[in-house]
């Protein structure tokens, strides 16, 4: 049996002092009771052996709060050591009551939480719909790193909102972003949410409705580029970076769907490619309209990995990880350093995948695509969404082109 690590309570009285030694603690027929042989009797190689020596007796238990491993002393007798153990468990039980008044831990709450949102019996909205791959991942991420570490063993319902509130402004003041932030609060409401409803009463109520999260500090990303800017981007890049950001860009792919894009989902003939899963059930399965200039950009990565038949388009390239913009950063900050030396002018302002998108609708707004098409290539649930996307689209042509859509169709339509 591995060593027992111990929070002492401090021998007692009759308890002998302990003498170092390399054998460890062993089970005895008596739950919680180990026995530690001297060194260099049989017994301590095997539980077969006759024992030769005048061993050591310890009880041990779980503090029924904490769950921390609990010791008494070492005994010459068992029955000390039995002693001990009735005592520390009389002691426990006024514990074990104000535990049972006080509620769930916040820890089971969120295990069983997570069962249910795992076997799809809790979804988000009140059970509306289920959590996407990715939500589930970062929330996943925020329970065993950060809240269970520090609200695990705590009732839930004795945790109060100042406490959350003091929780929210200590991360800010360790440098955490406040969209970080508020994923990590963003599971802490779900849990509660689901808990209290009036049907449960897991939990009194959910003291995190108020808790205020810090200043927007990330920079909003309104922006689209323009179609000589998205190739100056992509060209710098390295062959393997260069196709997540022109997927982005010429075919408006979330990270997730181009993470699960595989190459039996692209028609480079027809300039068609096929989401089999997004997000939500307005994205999944829709096909949407590529660029031209993708095709290279994908034949060439079609080539490098061997020409698969099946397989990730993007390979072992991860746009899920963080590494991706910063590789692309400092591979712009490189061409310009370059074109800077060879006294050429050249300016690549950094993008983000999300802005790449933006980029693609505007492009799709550009060549004259309607909203109701825009909603269905980006795989929005409704037209509010897709709007939001005017404001960076260009300026419409002016009034002396104005017309020629609507007359091209019309005389199209009279032809007929």
């Amino acid at each position: 049996m591995a060593d027992l690590k111990h929070e002492n309570e401090g021998p007692p009285r009759a308890a002998r002092p302990e003498r170092p030694s390399a054998v460890v603690w062993q089970r005895t027929r008596h739950p919680g009771v180990y026995v530690r042989h001297r060194k260099g009797c049989p017994r301590a190689g095997g539980a077969e052996a006759r024992c030769r020596c005048e061993p050591a007796y310890r009880a041990s238990r779980r503090h029924p709060v904490t769950g921390k491993v609990i010791s008494s002393g070492s005994y010459p007798d068992v029955n000390e050591a039995l002693t001990w153990l009735a005592g520390a468990r009389q002691r426990a039980e006024p514990l074990l009551r104000e535990r049972a008044a006080a509620g769930p831990t916040f820890g089971a709450l969120a295990e069983q939480w997570w069962q249910g949102v795992e076997q799809g019996h809790i979804g988000k909205r009140r059970g509306q719909h289920g959590y996407a791959e990715s939500t589930l991942r970062g929330y996943d991420r925020s329970l065993r790193h950060v809240l269970l570490p520090e609200f695990g063993a705590r009732a839930a319902g004795e945790v109060s909102a100042r406490e959350w509130q003091l929780f929210v402004d200590r991360l800010a003041r360790e440098g955490l972003s406040r969209s970080r932030i508020a994923n990590h609060l963003a599971v802490v409401r779900a849990i509660y949410a689901w808990a209290c409803r009036p049907t449960r009463r897991l939990v009194p109520e959910n003291r995190t409705i108020g808790v205020e999260l810090p200043p927007v500090d990330e920079v909003a990303r309104d922006r689209a580029a323009t179609a000589e800017e998205a190739e100056a981007l992509l060209y710098p890049l390295a062959p393997q970076d260069r196709v997540p950001f022109a997927l982005a860009f010429y075919a408006g792919l979330r990270r997730s769907e181009m993470d699960r894009l595989q190459w039996q989902d692209i028609d480079l003939e027809r300039l068609w490619l096929v989401v089999r899963k997004s997000k939500s059930a307005a994205g999944t399965g829709r096909r949407l309209p590529i660029a031209a200039p993708l095709k290279p950009i994908l034949m060439r990565a079609f080539m490098l990995q061997g020409r698969p038949e099946r397989g990730r388009v993007l390979a072992g390239v991860s746009v899920t990880s963080g590494r991706l913009t910063p590789r692309a950063i400092k591979a712009w900050s490189t061409a310009v350093a370059a074109a800077t030396q060879r006294g050429e002018g050249l300016t690549l302002e950094p993008i983000g995948l999300h802005e790449c998108r933006h980029t693609y609708a505007s492009f799709l707004m550009a060549a004259g695509y309607t909203l109701r098409e825009l909603m269905e290539y980006m795989g929005h649930s409704s037209l509010q969404a897709t709007e939001r996307y005017v404001k960076l689209l260009p300026p419409p042509a002016g009034p002396d082109g104005a017309a020629d859509r609507l007359n091209a169709y019309l005389a199209a339509r009279a032809t007929t």
